[in-house]
């Protein structure tokens, strides 16, 4: 049904729905911190879930660990100082085996499936998978769940969590090496209870009421990514930094603007379906706030206090990056042993 361009794949199942499935890695951020690691990457994927079509319902987590042995009690260095020693490898796997159980126990999902697999070469990193499986509707009210479109004139809605310095150049940390600079904010903090609620209010009620147009999750980039791209369905948005809920005081534009903060999910919401929306959400304890509205403009606009602080055509955005054509060589390797 879909692969590579919604936040999950969706499968046929039957006549009457659609699997979900999203599997992600959350490898550098569980070597340095492996609760907060492993419960961001199992949240994150649960959103994936909620963030397909109109909203899948996140019905079953999976998992899987590459880590070393546990029982090896040697010393790693992430610094060429040798002065900040890595996590043993018992503590990795322990750790991330009770963020992948806090996550789907607390958000009220089961975990069935997985697998743990022990070499030494993970030892200076390991991998730490998180998936999970949804469930939606093919057809309700004679629309088919999973299309979606922003349409010009839609409020632009965060829900969820608020933001903060956590989650700061997290999408990128993912992919680099663990070294003495390795930032601990990069690292966001989960709460998989407010999830939880916000979840419900989306798929139990909002969704089924057809109060949204579109949607997807504030993952990598946080709104900087949900925003802009929910816009190339309609051509544009215009987004005032002020209105999103923060943590606390002091964030600067750019922080609010790109944060991947947990517990959240961006909707375009219809003027007319607000008030309905808000009450959802109010009923079930979760804030919602209008940060803006989308628009035909072609331009992504963002403001701060009244100030225009990035003013970037659509195009140029999601096209402009100039594309390196790269080229590989073979090389011979030792075969795995």
């Amino acid at each position: 049904m879909s692969v590579f361009k919604d936040n999950s794949g969706g499968i046929v199942f039957d006549d009457q729905y659609i699997v979900t499935h999203q599997v992600e890695t959350h490898n550098s951020p569980s070597a340095l911190d492996p609760f907060g690691g492993s419960i961001t990457g199992i949240v994150g994927v649960n959103r994936d879930a909620l963030g397909f079509g109109l909203g899948a319902r996140p019905i079953a987590n999976v998992y899987g660990f590459c880590v070393g042995d546990p029982e090896e009690t040697s010393v790693l260095y992430r610094d060429k100082a040798l002065t900040q020693p890595l996590l043993p490898a018992r503590r990795i796997l322990e750790g991330v085996i009770k963020g992948i159980n806090h996550g789907g126990n607390q958000s009220g999902i089961p975990t069935p499936l997985g697998f743990v697999a022990v070499d030494p070469r993970y030892r200076g990193k390991p991998l730490v998978f998180a998936g999970t499986v949804g469930l939606i509707p093919r057809k309700m009210h004679g629309k088919k769940m999973s299309e979606k479109r922003a349409r010009v004139g839609d409020y632009i809605v965060m829900t969820g969590g608020h933001v903060g310095l956590d989650g700061i150049h997290g999408a990128t940390f993912s992919s680099e090496v663990l070294a003495e600079g390795s930032p601990a904010t990069a690292v966001q903090i989960g709460d998989p209870i407010t999830q939880k609620k916000m979840s419900d209010a989306i798929v139990r009620e909002a969704r089924d009421a057809g109060l949204y147009s579109s949607i997807t999750d504030n993952g990598a980039g946080g709104i900087s990514c949900s925003v802009a791209e929910m816009a190339k369905e309609c051509g544009g948005c215009v987004v005032d930094l002020e209105k999103v809920p923060l943590k606390y005081p002091g964030l600067a534009p750019w922080q609010i603007w790109i944060s991947e903060s947990q517990e959240r999910m961006t909707l375009a919401v219809p003027p007319r379906s607000w008030r309905a929306l808000k009450k959802i959400f109010d009923r079930h304890g979760v804030e919602a706030s209008v940060i803006g509205s989308f628009t035909s403009a072609k331009r992504c606009v963002v403001r701060y206090r009244g100030k225009r602080i990035m003013d970037i055509e659509m195009k140029f955005l999601h096209d402009g990056r100039p594309v390196t054509i790269q080229k590989s060589t073979k090389k011979a390797s030792n075969p795995w042993p």
